[in-house]
């Protein structure tokens, strides 16, 4: 039975040379022998082609799961987006729970998570609907604390949405905004929290930051006064306003983020009782998830578990997996990858390749894919795997850091390790995909001249070397990220299973 590997380059799309495009502007010899050599077709990685609202850019953890479900699998910004347009949202019986808890103990409702319209985490949107959820349930105090993006927007985009949000707040007073930090320090998932989750928690739970009269006013004076690679809402500082109100033991905590990844470190400092990754003064017992980043607090869009997915109709053959990836890609490759399951299947490895400790990658573009890359020859030479999923970090980290020259090196350095490892993938008598799962580095500049540190909603190129697919013409049904799972399985001679077709 033939084996075949899917080689996922994160961040790396599709779109016309410029400036702004890093992939244009890079030396690739190994991708561009495989555009001459091997059949490709470009496909799509963003909007409904990711299980979001069209139009959206894409982003890894949808790209992920998309590939290894095999279908369209709707994200929670699709889900969430219809139900406030319907009104379902407003009766959401976790959402509502909660406001009447607040409501009825006298306390005060604190909502937490990112501001910002790049709907990869959240959604300035659901910011506005759950203040009116708690406004209709006579909820008497609202604290909003806000969370800096300044990676899946431009830069500096919070002053300029903020506005929207005072605007709103005019007919909704019993809304106030406390406080501003950046998800460099709120949303680390790199398990840094002595480091970086523990200015958030003391920010929430202490006061410990910047006094300001205005958040924008704190922003913009953070953009005149950091390093020069850090001018951005990401790596704002805790700032507070004169509204600031400590989050009090028996206060109610909601969690507006949707995305799973980010939220657990600074949900775990709050509210896990045997916490000890720093001392910390008080514990909030009443937390409130948007999006399933707990095992045990309620939670208002759980996660649907994916059935008969790749990696699952793999296992059941009988077959073995490996999957390898570094520490920032680690859970796509796995947990999204798997149809949000949280253990292995049976037959299957994960190997992690620890990345740099950094705070910007673009002052490591390489990462570690050099490592990973020696670990995965190791690997294949074994012939011990017969799938092997693998992902390369490198332009979609490093094309965050909004540095075009990084992101040169980024590119080049993945299309090195390709050139590394496909032979020794031929050698071994393995087939292969090379993908991607979503666009990032090929479109690093704004429309008026300005750097993005954003994903983009450009398509992304597949290349397949296998007997099935020997031509371009052969490849004219592969239309998007879902369906390359039904591509491996033919490669794999194993049947697909009706949730692909």
């Amino acid at each position: 039975m033939p084996r075949c590997a899917i080689i996922i380059i994160d961040g790396f799309g599709v779109a016309p040379p410029g400036p702004g495009n890093a992939r244009s502007l890079s030396k690739l010899p190994n991708i561009t022998r495989l555009e001459n050599e091997v059949p490709n077709v470009i496909i799509e990685a963003a909007g409904n082609a990711a299980g979001l609202p069209e139009g959206q850019q894409g982003a890894s953890e949808p790209g992920h799961l998309t590939i290894g479900a095999g279908r369209i699998v709707w994200q929670p910004l699709e889900e969430i987006d219809h139900e406030i347009t319907s009104g379902k949202f407003y009766k959401n019986k976790v959402l509502v729970d909660a406001c009447k808890r607040a409501s009825d103990k006298g306390v005060t409702l604190h909502l937490m998570g990112i501001y910002s319209y790049g709907g990869v985490h959240g959604h300035n949107d659901h910011w506005f609907a759950l203040i009116e959820l708690a406004e209709k349930l006579r909820v008497e105090d609202i604290r909003l604390h806000l969370i800096g993006d300044g990676r899946d927007v431009p830069k500096q985009q919070f002053s300029e949405d903020y506005s929207k949000l005072k605007n709103f707040l005019k007919d909704h007073s019993i809304a106030r905004p406390a406080s501003l930090v950046g998800r460099y320090y709120a949303m680390d998932r790199d398990k840094q929290f002595a480091e970086r989750t523990k200015l958030a928690y003391d920010l929430y739970t202490q006061g410990i930051g910047d006094k300001v009269d205005d958040l924008v006013d704190g922003a913009q004076a953070w953009y005149e006064k950091a390093p020069e690679k850090q001018k951005t809402d990401y790596y704002i500082k805790p700032l507070k306003t004169k509204d600031f109100e400590p989050m009090k033991p028996d206060d109610i905590v909601i969690g507006v983020n949707f995305r799973t990844d980010r939220m657990f470190q600074i949900i775990e400092a709050l509210e896990q009782e045997d916490f000890q990754e720093f001392k910390r003064p008080i514990r909030v017992k009443d937390v409130v998830c948007m999006g399933p980043y707990s095992d045990h607090l309620p939670v208002a869009y759980p996660m649907r578990l994916i059935k008969n997915g790749l990696v699952e109709v793999v296992s059941n053959a009988g077959k073995k997996i490996l999957k390898i990836a570094e520490t920032d890609k680690w859970a796509h490759t796995t947990f999204f990858f798997n149809g949000q399951r949280k253990e292995p299947f049976p037959g299957e490895d994960q190997i992690l390749i620890d990345s740099p400790k950094v705070p910007n990658f673009a002052s490591a573009p390489e990462m570690s894919a050099n490592e990973l890359t020696d670990r995965l020859i190791k690997e294949v030479e074994s012939e011990k795997y017969d799938l092997i999923v693998v992902n390369y970090a490198n332009c979609d980290l490093v094309g965050h850091g909004a540095n075009i020259d990084a992101a040169i090196i980024a590119c080049e350095t993945v299309d090195r390790n390709l050139g590394r490892v496909i032979p020794v993938l031929d050698e071994h008598g393995y087939e292969w995909i090379v993908t991607a799962d979503h666009g990032n580095v090929e479109e690093m500049l704004l429309p008026d001249g300005s750097i993005s540190p954003s994903h983009s909603a450009n398509p992304v190129q597949t290349f397949v070397k296998s007997g099935k697919y020997p031509t371009m013409e052969s490849l004219k049904s592969c239309k998007g990220l879902k369906d390359l799972a039904t591509m491996c399985l033919k490669i794999m001679e194993l049947e697909v299973p009706k949730e692909m077709r």
